[in-house]
């Protein structure tokens, strides 16, 4: 069942195909749309499967916005999940620049986890100190690379949940990055304590 805000941002998307005509509600949303549409350099198809992608979380994960044509924010932006654009491995917001392949691009003052090997796949990040359920945004069971950019000696610590507590898997002191989580902690993370 899709959300009515996932109805209203997939209107907009629309709108910014040429599928349909703009509602005042998505204007702001669609104008920036269109904006990273066209410095991505992105196909109708192309911004349609993002649409895609997008819709689907805001199904999986109520109360994300769509805040561009390849990210969702939760909590007023404090949290964010990036899906990679068409013919990139690594998740990037537009504006972002093309990095290296295998380096971590996580901005300064937040901590991020990445779906797969090398910080490629959707990267999910926050910027406030919290304790993280990542069932909240669909990502439990889903890290394989991490970068901890928050302010120089902040500590995040990752738990999988073994079914009766939260067990510590490992712990990072920024700044510090990990390609790869190792065979024994792959795709076991299911909470996090950023800060």
């Amino acid at each position: 069942m899709r959300t009515k805000l996932a109805v209203t941002t997939t209107a907009g998307a629309m709108a910014v195909l040429g599928l349909a005509g703009p509602t005042s509600a998505s204007t702001t949303l669609e104008s920036k749309i269109a904006s990273e549409v066209k410095q991505a350099g992105l196909s109708k198809s192309e911004v349609a499967g993002l649409q895609k992608q997008i819709d689907k979380q805001l199904a999986a994960t109520p109360g994300g916005k769509q805040i561009g044509v390849n990210q969702v924010a939760w909590r007023g932006g404090k949290a964010v999940m990036t899906f990679p654009l068409p013919g990139e491995k690594q998740a990037r917001a537009v504006n972002e620049p093309v990095g290296t392949l295998g380096s971590p691009n996580c901005s300064y003052a937040w901590t991020c986890l990445y779906e797969h090997q090398s910080f490629e796949g959707r990267r999910l990040t926050w910027s406030d100190c919290n304790f993280e359920n990542l069932a909240n945004w669909g990502f439990n069971d889903k890290t394989t690379s991490w970068h901890n950019n928050q302010t120089r000696g902040t500590q995040t610590t990752v738990y999988n949940w073994s079914g009766s507590s939260w067990v510590r898997l490992w712990t990072s002191t920024a700044p510090s990055s990990s390609s790869y989580v190792g065979s024994a902690n792959n795709d076991k993370a299911d909470g996090l304590w950023v800060c």
